[in-house]
């Protein structure tokens, strides 16, 4: 039986709704679930969590911490984003936990978007911002030494990457680092979360409803009324809205704080999947056991090993293949269909075209890539609070609050609204969903200030500290299911 923590009574309990089944709705239920303060209720418009229309289980699985470059104080909040994350999902970390970065030579391309600073002087921000972490946390090294967390690659490295045995990338690469930074397991880590979610299901502490889905909210006198299918109310004190994707078709109450009155970006996102045929392992026998992560900083491309002799290839001229950009407004906004039944329209030439051009776009830099054997084209719908930047570096900065757009109910109850993140940011930010929820029952005096903060303290670095008790709130140290039950969800999932 799962330990709760402040086991309220019910009358005490506010009934929670969330809408979407994804890393970031699950996890939010989870948490609540380990501190028995509320009824909670997931609703799913599709007929299982982590369906293969969102972004959670379309990742690449990469715990960003370096790609954003030369803004300083986005750096550090991605670094204790991805070391969170560590700390409470240790099981899950695929490969050998090294990203090898590759800096084309091209005009403007670089490690980061700020004259003056190249790649070098990241890696020594990258590694001040570690050793400071571990002067305030000294347990929590999970990267290693702060020593050991970034090297510069030479050029004999460089060329063992790309599998060549001469300096035949010269005029190409300007330089490389390989910095430790993990890549999760998704398909271990999608199993994993459904296999929490039953887990709290069954005891009764979540209800979740597939083939679920809200088609609007209003604003009630007592609380906030959920249209559900078209035909059925259901009322909740608090509602989160997680539903990255078709959540967007759900008018939005007005926002809290005008300054976040801009909206919201949709992309749609592809990536290829890849096997490294065995021609090819023959030719270079540096392939047989690859499991390591190159990326292309400043084109933003890549390969990724996500599976079981299986690579993900990502290239930025075909990656981003779609944004729509709107404002948010209290009328309905949907996602235009084609995006979501995958046309082909969207993308202007077939699939197996892009897988193709995939390859051979980062075959610039990697010629190996182009003899890859093609699997499948992945596609991704990811929405992100809409940003105005006026240079590259601007772009390059993340904020994003978790509770963004809120409104909160006279009765105390919120309507949270949550844009779109890296994986990175989901434990972390659903955490802070959860502070925001716990600040109503300190509020209504039914706990203190001092109570939560024996379990959950977000102090003055920025840094989620947690109980004992909490830390296992995502299933640190569950008992993963059967091989042939997560060899089943990986295939009927479509994760790879």
């Amino acid at each position: 039986m799962l330990k709760t923590v402040f086991n309220l009574p019910n009358e005490q309990r506010q009934k929670i709704g969330i809408i979407g089944a994804g890393a970031m709705g699950v996890s939010t239920a989870c948490i609540l679930a380990r501190l028995g303060i509320a009824k909670i209720t997931i609703f799913e418009a599709e007929s299982k969590p982590f369906n293969n229309k969102g972004a959670s289980s379309n990742n690449t699985g990469i715990l960003h911490h370096f790609v954003y470059g030369g803004h300083q104080p986005t750096l550090e909040y991605f670094f204790k984003q991805s070391i969170f994350f560590e700390k409470l999902m240790p099981e899950y970390v695929f490969g050998d936990r090294y990203i090898n970065y590759l800096l084309p030579n091209d005009r403007g391309n670089t490690a980061i978007h700020e004259p003056g600073i190249n790649f070098k002087d990241i890696a020594t921000y990258l590694v001040d911002i570690y050793q400071s972490h571990l002067k305030n946390y000294p347990n929590e090294n999970f990267l290693g030494s702060a020593n050991d967390l970034v090297k510069i690659l030479d050029e004999d490295m460089i060329n063992t990457l790309v599998c060549k045995t001469n300096s035949s990338h010269q005029g190409k690469i300007a330089g490389g680092l390989k910095i430790r930074q993990s890549v999760l397991n998704i398909g271990e880590y999608v199993c994993h979360m459904v296999n929490l979610l039953e887990l709290v299901s069954k005891q009764n502490l979540v209800t979740i409803n597939y083939n679920h889905k809200v088609k609007n909210i209003r604003i009630k006198d007592k609380n906030f009324e959920l249209n559900i299918n078209d035909n059925n109310l259901d009322h909740f004190d608090t509602v989160i809205n997680a539903g990255y994707a078709t959540g967007l078709e759900i008018p939005i109450p007005i926002p809290r704080n005008k300054e976040y009155i801009e909206g919201n970006l949709v992309k749609l996102k592809v990536y290829g999947l890849y096997k490294i045929p065995l021609n090819l392992k023959l030719q270079l026998p540096e392939l047989k056991n690859f499991s390591s992560t190159i990326l292309i900083r400043g084109q933003y491309g890549g390969i990724i090993q996500v599976g079981t002799d299986i690579l993900a290839v990502f290239s930025g001229s075909e990656y981003n293949q779609a944004e729509w950009d709107f404002p948010i407004s209290e009328s309905s906004i949907s996602i235009p269909k084609e995006w979501l039944q995958n046309k082909e329209e969207i993308m202007g030439k077939p699939e197996v075209d892009i897988t193709k051009s995939i390859k051979h776009n980062l075959a610039r830099w990697i010629p190996w890539a182009k003899e890859l054997e093609d699997i499948k084209l992945k596609k991704a719908i990811q929405v992100y609070p809409r940003r105005k930047p006026t240079n590259d570096l601007e772009a390059a900065q993340r904020d994003d609050n978790p509770i963004r757009y809120m409104y909160q109910h006279k009765n105390g109850g919120k309507y949270i609204h949550i844009p779109g993140f890296k994986l990175t940011s989901i434990p972390y930010q659903a955490f802070q969903v959860v502070l925001e929820i716990l600040s109503i029952y300190i509020q209504k005096g039914i706990l203190s200030q001092k109570q939560v903060n024996q379990h959950i303290i977000l102090d003055s670095n920025r840094q989620i500290i947690l109980s004992p008790e909490m830390e296992y709130a995502l299933g640190k140290n569950l008992k993963q299911s059967a091989l042939s039950e997560r060899e089943k969800i990986i295939k009927e999932w479509d994760i790879y």
